[in-house]
């Protein structure tokens, strides 16, 4: 998911609501609880609603290859409502793409102890979300991250926590929601430690290789996708690979955000990971290990925010067209160069009120609920590309 703000994030664990932290360098990643509802955005291009393409809009590009799209929603904070969360569903909808990606907090299930799960409050708060994405025919990709305290081995919320615990709750999940999860996403941006602290790829790996068979003992048909990593850390996969973790996914996953965070994603390659063009090295990396099984980017976005004087690289927005123009960019880059790229998701539906600039501008839609171009721009992605 996109890294959501770490205030936000310590606000909602105390609620043991889900939320996500921002990569510590560059950004914020889509799954969180908190006491802020979505983002907000400081626009600079006018606010246009944005108008439904046809499909002769792109007829001549009937050929090009085509993957599955989504769009990241935090449905689980705190103030985010049943309605909210339907007046979401469909704008998703709307934007052609066919899967949603929700963050869901292992907390917010399991509070009190492995025997019991929140029937009061965190397991209806589930329930409504995905029913609402099912409603409108959409799948769900659910990020299932944070460990409730009595399962961790050590304090905080980025504490590791018991695989066997965790996997147990995992083969929960994939069997109270198969026909309406298509995915469940193990953990999230473990390689940084807002989420995973220490950020040790053994104890990761070690965790993937727990929950993997627990959830196709819930659910056969669940797709089991790895946490996805903050940027294309090709480094840390590979040490996932020198620990054994070949074979306990069925998809890897990454979150090629740009580091200078106003960058295209057609940005030359500068020889690290910190560029979108870092993604051919992960491809090479994990071909050398054998590796060939299909890659999910299921975080991907820009902020659109006025920069101030001496803006740091990773705290730089967008203007509305470039976010735009950047949708375009992405789609075409991963359809032309990427074939294992089998899944796009995008970071993220609306923009949130969490009082952080960078933070707070993903959206492709305002807070007002009005459509930032990025939006059409979507859905015309989605019409050539989509499936």
């Amino acid at each position: 998911m996109k890294a959501i703000h770490w205030l936000a994030a310590t606000l909602s664990l105390c609620l043991l609501l889900p939320l996500a932290s921002i990569p510590a360098s560059a950004r914020s990643a889509g799954s969180a609880p908190s006491t802020s509802t979505t983002q907000t955005r400081l626009a600079s291009a006018p606010r246009l609603q944005a108008s439904t393409p046809t499909r002769a809009t792109t007829t001549a590009a009937k050929t090009e290859r085509r993957f599955k799209v989504g769009v990241q929603y935090t449905a689980m904070w705190q103030n985010v409502s049943d309605a909210d969360q339907k007046r979401m569903a469909a704008a998703i909808k709307q934007s052609g793409s066919r899967w949603v990606r929700l963050d869901v907090a292992w907390a917010t299930l399991q509070p009190s102890g492995p025997n019991s799960y929140d029937m009061g409050w965190g397991v209806p708060k589930v329930d409504r979300a995905i029913q609402n994405a099912t409603d409108q025919g959409l799948k769900v990709l659910l990020t299932l991250y944070w460990a409730p305290e009595w399962a961790t081995v050590g304090t905080g919320k980025a504490a590791h926590p018991d695989p066997d615990a965790y996997a147990r709750a995992a083969k929960w999940v994939a069997a109270r929601y198969a026909g309406k999860v298509g995915a469940i996403e193990v953990w999230n941006e473990q390689n940084g430690s807002r989420f995973w602290n220490p950020t040790d790829p053994v104890t990761y790996t070690n965790l993937l290789k727990k929950a993997y068979p627990a959830i196709k003992a819930g659910n056969p048909r669940c797709i089991v996708v790895m946490g996805g990593l903050e940027y294309s850390d090709t480094a840390w996969l590979q040490k996932m690979y020198d620990a054994g973790v070949k074979g306990s996914y069925d998809v890897s996953a990454f979150h090629p955000y740009p580091a200078i965070a106003d960058q295209s994603p057609l940005a030359p390659w500068d020889g690290t990971k910190w560029t979108v063009a870092n993604m051919a090295t992960w491809m090479r990396v994990s071909a050398a290990n054998g590796d060939t099984r299909r890659v999910w980017l299921t975080e991907a976005g820009w902020s659109t925010h006025a920069n101030w004087s001496g803006v740091e690289n990773w705290n730089r927005g967008v203007t509305d067209a470039q976010q735009a123009q950047y949708v375009t960019e992405m789609f075409d880059l991963v359809s032309r160069k990427y074939p294992r790229v089998s899944g796009l998701f995008w970071y993220t539906a609306r923009d949130t009120d969490l009082g952080n600039v960078q933070q707070d501008g993903y959206g492709l839609i305002r807070r007002d609920w009005s459509r930032k171009p990025a939006f059409t721009a979507l859905q015309r992605a989605t019409l050539t590309y989509g499936r």
